[in-house]
């Protein structure tokens, strides 16, 4: 049972782990994925920044003090 057991764990290591295709796109997911959502952050921030520029800009136009 057990060299049953060693034989599946080599197995499964060769089919997954010493791929070079499955081992490509782990890296490229790996990789790719922080990416994808520190550039999704930053454009909601900068988005959000774009906008309180605008705001400013439109309130030193048109202040709502006048006297």
């Amino acid at each position: 049972m057990n060299i049953l057991n060693q034989e599946l764990i080599q197995e499964i290591l060769r089919l997954t782990w010493r791929n070079p295709i499955f081992m490509a796109i782990a890296i490229a997911l790996i990789w790719l994925i922080p990416q994808l959502l520190i550039r999704k952050i930053m454009s909601k921030k900068y988005e959000e920044r774009k906008i309180e520029i605008q705001q400013n800009k439109i309130q030193k136009l048109y202040p709502k003090n006048l006297k």
